[in-house]
């Protein structure tokens, strides 16, 4: 799915609507951010605007969205970006920086022997 690429501040809003069991209200979002960002509406609605411009969300009905863009898409961006596509290079940047703990080093074992699947 090709997308143009979504500022940290689009990332924040989208991280909000693909925790939300259902599409989210202008409302909902702002809420969500308030504590940590403190965002206006006219922001929140402002980035919506830019997302859906992007593709990369849907407004379902008037003030209302849904993501349409999935955080594996980013996912897959930021490591073709930030590490020329290679998983190695992004699990071995965390690992130098200690980033990974023993539990998550464990975990990324079992995925790995189960063929990359996380039931």
């Amino acid at each position: 799915m090709a997308h143009e690429k979504v500022t940290n501040a689009e990332l924040e809003i989208l991280k909000i609507l693909w925790q939300a069991d259902a599409p989210s209200t202008v409302a909902e979002i702002r809420e969500a951010l308030a504590e940590t960002l403190g965002w206006k509406a006219t922001t929140v609605k402002t980035l919506l605007y830019n997302l859906r411009d992007k593709g990369a969300v849907e407004e379902v009905q008037r003030g209302v969205y849904r993501p349409i863009m999935r955080e594996a898409d980013v996912t897959h961006d930021l490591v073709r970006r930030l590490f020329d596509g290679s998983a190695r290079k992004l699990v071995a940047s965390l690992l130098d920086n200690g980033e990974l703990s023993e539990n998550d080093i464990t975990e990324l074992r079992a995925m790995l022997e189960r063929g990359g699947h996380n039931d």
